[in-house]
């Protein structure tokens, strides 16, 4: 009897030793770093001359994490995906648009843009990390 006992509880050790040797999803850390691209757009002076060539620069960035996340997410998202895709291509031809002809119209235009972009990518973010 006793190492019928002993060999359960090995068994058990072992088995949830495995379930907390599990790895996150690549897509977790993908997404953390487009998270964080985000985040940088925010803190970007609008007051500097500065303001759009700093935006065109993080948008690399931003695109950068957005081709990662795809592929680290493989098919799972994509509907969010295809969200963010589509407000970050209208984000990226408001925002060469503004720079082009910096006026009142096209700058808030770009500032809709952004918003728009903000939210696709949230919401993508938040689906994603109730994986991880």
């Amino acid at each position: 009897m006793k190492p019928a006992i002993a060999m359960t509880t090995l068994l058990l050790a072992l088995s949830l030793a495995a379930c907390g040797g599990e790895e996150e999803p690549a897509v977790c850390n993908s997404s953390s770093d487009l998270k964080a691209s985000v985040a940088d757009v925010k803190k970007i002076n609008v007051d500097s001359g500065t303001a759009l060539a700093d935006l065109q620069s993080a948008l690399k960035a931003i695109e950068t994490d957005l081709t990662a996340v795809k592929k680290d997410a493989e098919n799972e998202f994509s509907d969010q995906l295809n969200a963010v895709e589509t407000a970050f291509a209208a984000l990226k031809t408001s925002v060469q648009t503004a720079a082009a002809s910096a006026t009142a119209d096209t700058l808030a235009t770009a500032g809709a843009a952004i918003s728009a972009f903000g939210t696709s990518v949230e919401t993508l973010i938040n689906d994603v990390q109730e994986t991880c």
